[in-house]
C-alpha cells in the first residue's frame, strides 16, 4: 500500500516544533509512504520543494525485518 501526503512546514511544526522551524525555508513537502502487508514501512520518500533553491529529495529503505531491536534513550549530559 502507499500512502501520499503534502505538507506545508507548518503542519510538520503542529506535530515537531523543532523540525517545522527548520523546514520554514520550504514552500511543500511532498512525502510518499510504503507499507508491506505486515503493516511495516518500507519506503518513505520525500520531495522538499523551495522558491529559491534547489529541491531536495530523499528515499529511505528499509529491509531484513527480522526479530525485535531494543532501544533505549542514551544518558543524559
Amino acid at each position: 500500500m502507499r500512502v501520499s501526503a503534502s505538507l506545508s512546514p507548518k503542519d510538520i511544526e503542529s506535530v515537531d516544533r523543532a523540525v517545522g522551524r527548520n523546514l520554514r525555508p520550504a514552500t511543500a513537502i511532498d512525502a510518499d509512504v510504503w507499507i508491506d502487508k505486515d503493516g511495516r514501512i518500507v519506503r518513505v520518500h520525500q520531495d522538499i520543494h523551495f522558491a529559491s533553491d534547489p529541491d531536495i529529495q530523499n528515499t529511505l529503505t528499509l529491509t531484513d525485518f527480522k526479530s525485535v531491536v531494543s532501544v533505549s534513550a542514551p544518558a543524559a549530559r
